[in-house]
Parts: structure tokens; sequence; C-alpha cells
């Protein structure tokens, strides 16, 4: 078996990291918010992810390249929300409907920390520290640090996320992220033979900002999302929640391409937002998320919205993973 490769290279004008296994071949810019910008399936050099052709281009648009780090996820109401009698402020940047959006570590600049070869296993590790980075403590006024780890084996690569308190304050955290993978992944494909999968049950009622309701409904289509769906001309940007006895993974298929992506997250991420733009853009963005959008500002129990804090002094970790098959 031939050993993973790592090399520094330069990627539009950003230090980036290159890895190589037999199978795949993947990029991180530790400066675009530690983003996976690049991943490949070697065999047949396909690119499996949205990947800018300039960084005017990425910079124009950065949550629809590559596997962007939400922390916190998606939209939170007003750019507020107020929890232990301390309220938490975030720019307005989605500003027609007056939320803000995708958190705080997607635009900063991580640092890398890591570069090892263990045996068949190629592992990066980013490192970022809340009070060094003004545009993070600002709003999340406590002293953290996140660490993430991408483990490439074979077909696979395992985004590890750490974040340590190392505040007297417990901290509110929510994770997810904008994954958003060429779809069909074949040049010119045909999104008719492509399918996608999801074991949801239950999808977010959400009002004309993008934020939940309160109200959580059955999926008309369950059964067809459940077993694999052609898109086709079905538009998405739609909050899911995952069925407590199913995988809890994203499946997505092209028969022109001969493969099939299995996205996995672990029990931590009970959610999922769909998202595909017009649904004619040549992309599909499969999205865990350890809380539902808004989370903090939704009346409803956190075991149901997956609201969630860090005790000073410990660690929360989790983990995904992007599977690469043949079909």
């Amino acid at each position: 078996m031939t050993s993973p490769v790592i090399e520094s290279i330069d990627y539009l004008g950003e230090p980036a990291v290159r890895v190589h296994t037999p199978e795949l071949s993947g990029i991180i810019v530790p400066g675009w918010g530690s983003n996976l910008i690049e991943l490949a399936w070697r065999e047949s050099e396909l690119a499996l992810l949205r990947s800018p052709e300039s960084a005017e281009a990425y910079h124009a648009k950065p949550p629809l390249y590559g596997t962007p780090v939400l922390f916190p996820p998606n939209r939170i109401e007003d750019g507020k929300f107020t929890y232990n009698n301390r309220t938490y402020t975030f720019p307005i940047n989605e500003e027609a409907r007056g939320n803000h959006i995708h958190g705080v570590l997607m635009r900063a600049a991580w640092q890398l920390t890591r570069t090892e070869i263990d045996g068949a296993r190629a592992i990066v590790e980013t490192t970022i520290v809340s009070e060094e980075t003004p545009a993070i403590y600002d709003c999340l006024p406590h002293r953290f640090t996140v660490t993430m780890s991408f483990i490439f084996e074979g077909p696979k690569v395992e985004i590890r996320f750490a974040v340590d308190n190392r505040d007297e304050q417990p901290l509110p955290w929510g994770l997810g992220y904008h994954t958003t993978f060429r779809f069909p992944l074949a040049p010119q494909g045909d999104l008719s033979r492509c399918t996608f999968q999801l074991q949801a049950d239950r999808r977010w009622s959400l009002d004309a900002r993008n934020l939940p309701t309160g109200e959580i409904t059955p999926i008309a289509n369950q059964a067809q999302l459940n077993s694999g769906m052609t898109l086709g001309d079905v538009l998405l940007d739609d909050v899911f929640s995952i069925a407590a006895d199913g995988a809890n993974e994203a499946v997505l298929t092209d028969a022109d391409a001969s493969l099939a992506i299995v996205y996995r997250a672990d029990e931590q991420f009970g959610h999922w937002v769909i998202y595909n733009a017009d649904g004619q853009s040549g992309f599909l963005c499969p999205e865990p998320y350890t809380w539902v959008t808004n989370a903090p500002n939704v009346a409803l129990p956190d075991e149901l919205t997956g609201f969630r804090t860090l005790a000073p002094g410990e660690r929360a970790s989790t983990s995904t993973e992007i599977e690469v098959r043949r079909l």
C-alpha cells in the first residue's frame, strides 16, 4: 500500500496543505477558516467538493466552497441571544432578514499546528484561540480554544472538532458545517441519475426570515428521502431532524460518476440543513448541526433544539466523516 503524503503548497495565494492517500486528494486552507477546500477522487481525478476558481470568487461567497465551519450554525435572530444573564451580540450579516448567519469561525485565520504521517493515516491539525481573534471574542467573550483534526485514510477523511473552555463561565456552543458537494459529481452530469438520501423523520417549519417557528412536522416525502430520491427541480433550504433509529448520514450517489459519498456525523449532530439554492446550480449542501437554527432563541426544550453549554475547564469534541465508495 502506498503511504499517504502531506505537502505545503500555495492555494490561490494562501498557504495550504495538500494530502494524498491512494484514493483521495485534499487541500486544507488554515487562513480561510480551516477549510477543507478541495477533495478529489484520484482514480478519475473527479472533484467532489465545490471549489473556487479564484481568491476573489471565494471571498465573495465563502459559505459555498469546501467545508466551512459554522460556529454557531446558521442564523441568530436579530444577531442576539441571552444566556446566563449575558447578552451575546453578533453582526447582522444577512441584512435583508435582519439575522446573523454562519458564526464566527468561518472567516477567521487559523494556525497550522501539526502535520503527521501515522502508518496509513495522514493527520493535519489546526487551532484558533478566541481571545487572540477580536471577531470571535467580541461575539463570544469567553476564553476558549478550538482544534480541528483532519484524518485522511484510504477513501475516507474524518474531521474532528474540539473546543476547550478555559474560561470561568459556561460557554454556549453550537457547530455545523456548510459542506458544499458538487452535485452532480460527474462533469455535465444528469441530476436524474443522481440520488440523495437522509434518515430524517421531522422537518422544522420556518418563517419568512428562515427561522424556526417552533413547529416540527412530519416529512411529506419521508419514504423517498429515507430510501434515496432524485432532486431534479426540488428546491431545498430545509431543516430536518434525524430519526432516532436511523443512520446519522447523508448519502449522495451519481450513476454517471459511478460513485457514492457517505457523509456521517456523530450522535451530537441531531439536525441537518439541506440546501441547493435554485436546484440547478450544480451543488448540494448537506449541513450537519449540533443545534437547530437559532436554537438559543427557540422556546423549546434543549433536548429538541440541541442548545448546549460547556462548563469551565471542560472539552467538547465531535466527529464527522466523508467516505467515497465506488458504485
